[in-house]
């Protein structure tokens, strides 16, 4: 079970980054749980994201920065998605 869980994080963490750079974000760390990346319009996109319904973690001493956790199943991937290239 737990190599299998570990399997499908490592997974689903790739499927975020391909998402993310995809939109034009920097990936600058992260785990198999979440991803940190850079933008000049983090602060505009977090707004965005916000009035979708997708919540991000912004940091206030580094405001170009966004944490994003992985989407729990296709569709929330799908909204993510949608919601970055708008």
């Amino acid at each position: 079970w737990i190599d299998q869980a570990r399997v499908a994080l490592v997974v689903a963490r790739s499927r975020l980054d391909s998402v993310l750079v995809g939109a034009g974000l920097e990936i600058i760390g992260g785990t198999d749980l979440y991803r940190l990346t850079q933008s000049k319009d983090a602060t505009l996109l977090y707004e965005r994201l916000g009035r979708a319904g997708i919540l991000v973690r912004a940091f206030e001493e580094q405001p170009q920065w966004l944490r994003f956790g992985l989407p729990g199943n296709d569709e929330d991937f799908e909204r993510l998605e949608k919601a970055l290239v708008c």
